[in-house]
């Protein structure tokens, strides 16, 4: 379903990335869920996908998760998703998804 590098949402104002690490970050949080239901397993997948690919139209509506760096935050339930907009390229770089309680701050750099 997805690809490192792949493009989402390519007719949109915004292409989507997802780097390597988020992409691995959804499968794994998808497989913990489906441990305990499946149907959340899927309800999950579905609401990220869904509040990432809003982001295309207005990829600047999420807050900074510091005001020196790039990196912005989206809320999907008890998750995280951290990503980067490049104004001059188009793009929105999905670079992790963690859970909320995480130090997600320490993630972006593993």
């Amino acid at each position: 379903m997805m690809k490192s590098g792949l493009l989402w949402a390519r007719n949109m104002a915004y292409s989507i990335v997802y780097k390597a690490y988020a992409e691995q970050d959804i499968w794994e949080i998808a497989d913990y869920i489906s441990e305990h239901s499946m149907q959340a397993a899927v309800e999950f997948l579905q609401a990220v996908k869904k509040r990432i690919e809003g982001l295309v139209d207005m990829p600047l509506m999420c807050p900074k998760i510091n005001p020196r760096q790039d990196y912005r935050k989206m809320l999907v339930g008890s998750y995280v998703v951290l990503y980067i907009v490049n104004e001059h390229t188009k793009e929105i770089l999905i670079m992790r998804v963690v859970h909320g309680k995480r130090n997600y701050q320490e993630e972006l750099w593993h």
